[in-house]
């Protein structure tokens, strides 16, 4: 096989759009996230979206690996360590950036739409004054490791954090584990102990799921575990986040076993949309805060439904655009940074 799985890269696209709808609809349609539960809440949790990104993000580090041993199995876990920091680095730089200057610049309107929707969830952020030093310092470091929402300049990163700290938790499993890398069982029995721990948990999950012996699943049982995947997705209570981080685990597997869908995802322009995931999922807040709360005060959008369809249209196209270039001009160079790292010190 590939050193990639086909597909995967476009379910990542639709989850990083997924969120972005998501907090669309908090701004316009807050019942469709606080109102009474559905079926479309199983379908539209966003918490579901950001479980399946960890457990994503967890296969996608375990996989080179599963055919590796020796020598090259420990150069493949450095490399990926030398890396992590600086591929998760450059998007983050340039959203908390954009933001500071949008806000130098007087472009961020979502505190003014807040009042007037009554919507607490978008009135939260970027209420103080830009700083330049302070803007610099969450880039480099108080994002991975000091989040705080108050501050934040882009409250979407909170998860870039449990990213960074989870990769590295995986990769010295990976070497502690290294002669059980077969199998991988105990990276299942971890993920269970260490419970619903943001991020840690599902990266376990699918880290497991790489170590899977080949195999064809029943039809039944995927479209057992895909129903199930989403039940557990938004079930309420004390265990919602253990049960949430295996119904993602379900998906993943369900998706690993259906090519076919698979196919689908790999079509160009979702594949595209896939590539640009990372940079349409850190930059979309800003794009609410500016271009969505900009036209809902111009046109008075939240009054009308069909306005609010057509601010919905032009943020989107604006957000794609926007997350298409900072992954050509930011995120892509950004990648061949961190191999250029890595490879000066291997």
């Amino acid at each position: 096989m590939n050193d990639r799985v086909h597909g995967l890269e476009g379910m990542r696209g639709i989850a990083a759009f997924w969120v972005y709808t998501h907090h669309f609809l908090l701004i316009f349609y807050p019942i469709f996230y606080f109102g009474q539960h559905t079926w479309i809440n199983h379908i539209l949790n966003p918490d579901l979206a950001v479980s399946w990104f960890f457990v994503h993000s967890g296969f996608v580090l375990a996989w080179k690996s599963r055919t590796l041993s020796g020598e090259p199995y420990k150069k493949n876990l450095l490399d990926q360590s030398l890396r992590r920091y600086f591929r998760l680095l450059p998007p983050v730089i340039f959203s908390i950036f954009a933001t500071y200057l949008a806000m130098k610049l007087g472009l961020i309107f979502n505190g003014e739409y807040s009042k007037i929707v009554q919507s607490s969830w978008l009135g939260r952020y970027l209420n103080f004054e830009p700083n330049f030093f302070e803007a610099l310092k969450q880039s480099l470091y108080s994002v991975y490791f000091n989040f705080k929402s108050s501050s934040t300049y882009d409250p979407n990163l909170w998860t870039i954090g449990y990213e960074l700290i989870s990769s590295y938790i995986l990769f010295a499993c990976l070497g502690l584990f290294g002669w059980w890398k077969k199998s991988m069982w105990p990276f299942l029995i971890l993920a269970l102990v260490v419970s619903p721990w943001k991020g840690l948990m599902c990266f376990m999950i699918g880290a497991f799921l790489t170590r899977l012996p080949a195999h064809k699943a029943h039809p039944f049982l995927i479209g057992f575990l895909t129903l199930t995947g989403f039940y557990l997705s938004d079930l309420k209570g004390p265990y919602e986040s253990y049960v949430r981080n295996i119904g993602a685990g379900f998906l993943m597997y369900a998706l690993l076993q259906a090519p076919r869908f698979r196919d689908i995802l790999a079509m160009k322009y979702i594949q595209r949309l896939g590539d640009i995931s990372y940079s349409l999922y850190a930059l979309h807040f800003l794009v609410l805060a500016s271009v969505t709360s900009y036209l809902g005060l111009k046109w008075e959008a939240h009054l009308s439904f069909s306005l609010t369809a057509l601010v919905y249209l032009i943020s989107t196209t604006f957000l794609v655009i926007f997350s298409y270039f900072a992954w050509k001009w930011i995120d892509r160079p950004g990648i061949l940074l961190a191999k250029k790292f890595s490879n000066y010190f291997l």
